[in-house]
């Protein structure tokens, strides 16, 4: 075997018995009836609105950490199952990690009434908003901005892939 080859079998049984760690963000896409997006606006991230949802815990599926942080963040309790986008992000203000979107739908307006923080002692959440995409530019950062607006072209494209879990399809 070649230095090269032995080195390349050396870092993969690394990387096997400890792999890198990675965050893995699992966020929802909702949308009242007119067609505004639901963010919140953390606590820990003054100024700045993003989408409802968070990092997963060790073994946890990622549309479970989506609808629990959905359900912390805004009370509103969503089965989510399709994925609209999947982004990845370079180490920087966070760990290396993927962002999973999740569809949380198109809510009827009694249902989009419901969406609030709850208190920020529990939630660490200052509101939740419904904003029309065309504002997304004005209140988040161009990264959330992006991640947002490629997420409803796969809305409006009636796309989307299922979360698969352990090969079989979650939810629905």
């Amino acid at each position: 075997m070649t230095e090269t080859g032995t080195k390349s079998e050396s870092m993969r049984s690394v990387i096997r018995i400890n792999p890198p760690g990675r965050r893995f963000g699992c966020v929802a896409l909702i949308l009242n009836p007119d067609g505004h997006v639901l963010m919140v606006r953390p606590a820990y991230k003054p100024g700045k609105l993003i989408l409802p949802g968070g990092s997963a815990e060790p073994n946890e599926a990622p549309n479970e950490a989506a609808a629990r942080w959905v359900l912390t963040e805004t009370g509103l309790v969503l089965d989510l199952w399709q994925l609209v986008a999947v982004d990845y992000v370079s180490a920087g203000e966070s760990p290396e990690g993927v962002n999973f979107v999740f569809w949380g739908g198109r809510l009827a307006a009694r249902m989009a009434s419901k969406a609030a923080a709850p208190p920020v002692e529990q939630s660490g959440i200052l509101e939740a908003v419904w904003v029309p995409p065309a504002d997304l530019p004005t209140v988040t950062d161009a990264e959330q901005t992006a991640r947002v607006i490629d997420a409803l072209r796969v809305v409006e494209l009636g796309a989307g892939i299922p979360l698969l879990l352990r090969g079989r399809p979650a939810g629905a």
